[in-house]
């Protein structure tokens, strides 16, 4: 059985973050279903919409906020 999330990151306009989610996902098995970034004033959004196993979930969400700890940036797994 498959689940979808969104990963929604947001902060300082910047590389950084997008490059720390692609190297944390890494290990998972999943699948991008969308994903949209918004440049505006400095700031960026950046949304994942995924496919992946629901046992995952908490592993993702917890690996990603530890990932992304020490940057001004905010980060939700819906």
């Amino acid at each position: 059985m498959k689940a979808r999330a969104i990963i929604l990151i947001s902060g300082a306009a910047s590389q950084v973050p997008n490059k720390l989610v692609d190297e944390t996902l890494k290990p998972f098995t999943f699948t991008t279903l969308d994903r949209q970034e918004i440049l505006m004033a400095g700031r960026m959004i950046l949304a994942l919409e995924i496919e992946l196993d629901p046992a995952h979930l908490d592993a993702i969400e917890s690996d990603l906020v530890s990932a992304l700890d020490h940057l001004d940036v905010a980060c939700d797994l819906l």
